[in-house]
């Protein structure tokens, strides 16, 4: 269904409230969701609420609420949660705690809201498994897809190893996907793939990257808090408070 609504300047108006969710769980520091959560309201124009899905809601404390899943899943699975009926209302704009945000991409949401697709995302750098969708930036209308959730509950101890992970499970049952990257192909680069070059198994990241980029996915190794020599991650992460302990 698509819905038509050219005044959209804040998504904040009814049910196209926005919420912002990312998810950390088990063993993941909790300072790795509460950088990216104020990294974005330090940059954002747009009235947002904030979330951290979690099995640690005594961690999290001014920058978002806390939401307890009913269940605990394995791993980056706990983002399947996203689907479930018992999410915020409105639109849920899902990010991984691994990107880095470089600059406010309010334009590239309010566009993408504008279009009235119910599920969008950045397509995956690789396509990997021949999956175009990826889980790492979502931006949905909430409970659209509750069998989604439903499917995952039933089948989890047949899926936690399933490979390529939780999208490549996701993809290929979603028949109308809006991908974001097909109007703003600046809006989500991963490092590794798009950015790195590689010199026999040496990996190389940029010293600099294109000024027109808003956010930085380090999917996979190195993570964040281990590239403080890219002063792009240094000055958009590394420098957001909470300052985490020289390691």
């Amino acid at each position: 269904m698509r819905v038509d609504r050219p005044d959209l300047q804040n998504p904040t108006v009814g049910s196209s409230k926005l919420n912002l969710i990312t998810v950390c769980t088990q063993n993941y520091p909790m300072h790795y969701a509460e950088k990216l959560i104020r990294r974005f309201q330090t940059l954002t124009n747009l009235t947002v609420e904030s979330y951290c899905i979690t099995d640690r809601p005594n961690e999290v404390t001014d920058w978002a609420m806390p939401i307890v899943p009913p269940r605990l899943s394995e791993g980056w699975w706990n983002k399947l949660n996203i689907f479930s009926p018992s999410m915020p209302d409105g639109w849920l704009l899902y990010l991984d705690l691994d990107i880095v945000i470089l600059q406010n991409f309010d334009e590239e949401i309010t566009r993408t809201l504008k279009q009235g697709e119910n599920i969008n995302c950045v397509s995956d750098a690789i396509n990997w498994m021949g999956v175009r969708f990826s889980s790492s930036f979502m931006l949905l209308r909430s409970g659209v897809r509750p069998d989604i959730y439903d499917d995952f509950i039933k089948n989890e101890k047949a899926l936690v190893d399933k490979p390529g992970g939780d999208q490549v499970w996701i993809g290929p049952k979603l028949d109308k996907v809006h991908y974001i990257d097909d109007s703003f192909p600046n809006l989500k680069k991963n490092l590794k793939f798009d950015l790195a070059t590689k010199n026999k198994n040496e990996m190389n990241f940029p010293k600099v990257v294109d000024d027109r980029i808003k956010l930085i996915d380090c999917t996979g190794q190195p993570k964040p808090h281990q590239l403080a020599r890219l002063l792009y991650i240094k000055n958009n992460w590394h420098d957001v408070p909470p300052i985490v302990p020289k390691v």
